[in-house]
């Protein structure tokens, strides 16, 4: 549901109430494929839900649906059925570890990268039925730029950017950053270093993305921490496991969890932004706004 479904007046609840309140979500991006993107929202995801924070994963990534392979899970439905009108949201979800919640996409069916801008607000809306407590959503999407890829990030609250310090890498982030905000208005991100040696790495890392987005005045991104090079991420990825699971005391595991506690302690949207986002819902009825549907 968009605003521009609704208008003032009255009505007994909204689709999916259960009084539950707002939810962050948390749109994880590259700007090419290979950056460890899928890698970091899996653990991301189970590291808050370990720490008891009730939290859904979104496998939006069509090409390889990597999330289904690095927890080695049996997926049934997918996205596209919901999309299709087979089944609906609630039908597909997969509880994972720790009562992570996993929605999961299709390997290798592309349409889901290729959706218009009517059905990416169709995926949107159907978190209205998800009728769960809930405080985290990550969305793992795709590594390019397409409509439905830039619908979800702008119907997420945060955005946090996997950039890797290799040039090829680095101008791909950077052109998508530029994209996002020159063609989508998205203009806050959140820069994650990956695959850097230490923290100076990472540091300098960011300072050259600062550098690079200095044109951009409108343009604000903050630093989310590093993940650490790291072998035994890549062994966990190998042996189709999360490295906090496989290598609990790695660098990478702790790097890990320490930045799933820095992501718990962001505040959650509190008003609606006046477009399509998700558990917009949840907003409305948490700033008392008396709703009549129309049908």
């Amino acid at each position: 549901m968009q605003l521009s479904d609704v208008k003032l007046g009255k009505t007994n609840s909204l689709p999916g109430d259960a009084g539950y309140g707002p939810v962050q979500t948390l749109a994880v991006i590259s700007g090419k494929g290979g950056a460890g993107k899928t890698n970091i929202a899996v653990n991301l995801a189970l590291a808050l839900a370990r720490e008891g924070r009730h939290t859904a994963l979104l496998d939006a990534d069509p090409g390889t649906a990597d999330v289904k392979t690095l927890l080695d899970l049996d997926t049934g439905f997918t996205l596209m059925d919901v999309l299709e009108g087979k089944h609906q949201l609630r039908d597909i979800i997969i509880k994972g570890p720790d009562n992570l919640l996993i929605v999961p996409a299709a390997s290798g069916i592309r349409q889901l990268s290729g959706l218009g801008t009517a059905e990416s607000a169709s995926l949107v809306r159907a978190f209205s039925e998800f009728n769960h407590p809930l405080d985290m959503l990550i969305i793992d999407t795709a590594s390019e730029t397409s409509t439905s890829i830039t619908s979800l990030c702008g119907a997420a609250s945060e955005i946090l950017v996997i950039a890797a310090n290799e040039p090829p890498s680095l101008n791909h982030t950077i052109a998508l950053i530029r994209r996002l905000y020159s063609e989508y208005a998205i203009a806050r991100f959140h820069i994650l270093a990956n695959r850097v040696h230490n923290a100076r790495e990472g540091n300098e890392l960011f300072a050259k993305i600062l550098d690079l987005l200095a044109d951009e005045h409108n343009v604000a991104v903050s630093y989310a921490g590093f993940i650490p090079q790291d072998e035994a991420l890549s062994l966990a990825a190998a042996h189709h496991r999360a490295v906090i699971d496989a290598c609990p005391r790695s660098r990478s595991a702790m790097a890990l969890r320490n930045l799933a506690t820095r992501i718990a302690c962001w505040p959650r949207p509190q008003h609606p932004r006046g477009h399509l986002e998700f558990f917009v819902e949840r907003l409305l009825r948490q700033n008392n706004v008396e709703m009549e549907v129309l049908l």
